[in-house]
């Protein structure tokens, strides 16, 4: 049983090299906006990703305890 989805994990992934906004991963992951903004929603609040406004859009970037979740994961 995997300890992340792999939508989660690709998320994750794709923040690990640049902050970016919920339609930019959406399209580079080619994932539904409604999706993405899910999974972004519980990476936040689990304290993985943290997000700020930048240009009236909502950038998220990875935190230490996202870096140290992929790390484990990608092991």
């Amino acid at each position: 049983m995997p300890v992340i989805s792999k939508i989660k994990l690709r998320i994750l992934k794709e923040l690990e090299k640049e902050p970016l906004h919920g339609y930019a991963l959406s399209k580079k992951l080619k994932v539904s906006v409604s999706s993405i903004y899910a999974h972004l929603y519980e990476l936040e609040k689990n304290g993985f990703i943290a997000s700020s406004e930048s240009d009236r859009r909502k950038v998220y970037r990875l935190t230490e305890k996202g870096k140290a979740l992929l790390e484990l994961v990608t092991k």
